[in-house]
């Protein structure tokens, strides 16, 4: 099997293989937020396909945090019992999985892969000191009740533009207080949140955090900005960096780092050794995502430094990749052809793999 198959420990939960299932929208929640029986039998699918570590799609904190009409949430402890039976689905059929829910908010309407998103009226650079706080403390309970659901993580969304990512990039946060200004300042917000986190789950529960390496925007945070970040989230104790980018139009980008990395497929191959060593001393792991298909390049790069691969488009039409390439006869690469269709899907139906649907042709004739 590789060390694709090898198990990793990070903090109290150990993984069985170095597969991540990279936090992706479903849009398959009841209209309240609730888990509906959808989203159950999507994680079945998933669980059953062999990914060691499955992360839950974003996962609203607040009432005007949701990005999506049908997108999960954990604002408050009405929504524990669906989420305990998610985490049931996922530990009964995943034959050794873990999971985590990833908790996030959307902030300004227009950013990240937010397609024709919710408008919640959240501006942050309009936001007072009480809200601001009031947001903090709600990712601390969010993250309570992800465990108490009984999930084995909790995940962080700080990447593309969101709420989080938002207070990082100097494009997006243009405050002129303690939460604005230089980088010490707009790190602010992330610290805060992960104090208020670990505060509520404890230093035993894994907390997960995806970050930008780059936000691709003319006055946005480069690599070298990041570097401090992932320093600083190291220091305080983040088991899990999930290496990403980007902030705007991330399909067209997307598209554009897919053309420019050709046989090497990671976009953010060049974040590995350099986040590697902002982390070096410390216990905190690294995972890589963005347009990964081939189990050679999944090796290279945990050759390279990374601790875990994370996908996310091929498991949404193969959601048994990781069972194929680590247990079958066939090696083939991931079908995925990062048409990006699933992307926009979303923004009003429930996720799919809209390039193999076999439904599509029918459509084409009507």
């Amino acid at each position: 099997m590789g060390l694709l198959g090898k198990s990793l420990k990070i903090n109290s939960m150990e993984i069985k293989n170095r597969f991540l299932r990279s936090a992706t929208v479903e849009n398959m929640a009841d209209i309240e937020g609730y888990v509906a029986d959808a989203l159950l039998k999507l994680y079945y699918d998933l669980a059953r396909g062999g990914t060691g570590l499955i992360v839950t799609g974003a996962t609203s904190v607040e009432a005007s945090g949701k990005a999506f009409v049908n997108q999960m949430s954990a604002y408050d402890d009405k929504f524990i019992p669906g989420l305990k039976k998610l985490a049931k689905v996922v530990h009964t059929y995943g034959d050794g999985a873990k999971c985590a829910v990833q908790i996030f908010h959307q902030g300004t309407a227009g950013y990240g892969y937010s397609y024709g998103a919710l408008d919640g009226g959240y501006r942050l650079n309009d936001l007072k000191e009480a809200d601001i706080l009031k947001t903090i403390v709600a990712f601390g309970q969010a993250a309570r009740r992800v465990k108490e659901a009984g999930f084995d993580a909790v995940a962080v969304h700080g990447a593309h533009g969101y709420l989080l990512s938002e207070f990082l990039s100097p494009v997006t946060n243009n405050r002129n207080d303690h939460w604005g200004g230089g980088l010490e300042n707009r790190m602010r917000f992330s610290i805060e949140v992960y104090s208020a986190i670990r505060e509520q789950v404890g230093n035993d529960f894994p907390v997960l955090w995806k970050l930008n390496t780059n936000d691709y925007l003319e006055g946005g945070n480069t690599i070298k900005e990041y570097i401090q970040v992932a320093k600083r989230l190291a220091e305080l104790g983040v088991d899990l960096i999930e290496l990403s980018g980007g902030i705007k139009e991330q399909s067209k980008l997307r598209a554009k780092l897919r053309a420019e990395a050709g046989a090497k497929e990671a976009y953010f191959l060049q974040a590995i050794e350099v986040m590697r060593e902002a982390v070096v001393n410390t216990k905190t792991t690294l995972a890589l995502t963005g347009g990964i298909r081939s189990l050679p390049v999944m090796e290279e790069l945990l050759e390279k430094g990374v601790d875990l691969i994370g996908i996310c488009r091929p498991l949404i039409c193969e959601p048994d990749l990781p069972a194929r390439l680590l247990f079958s006869p066939d090696k083939r690469s991931s079908k995925c052809t990062s048409c990006n269709l699933c992307l926009h899907h979303i923004a009003r139906q429930p996720v799919k793999c809209v390039e193999y649907d076999p439904f599509r042709s029918v459509l084409k004739k009507i």
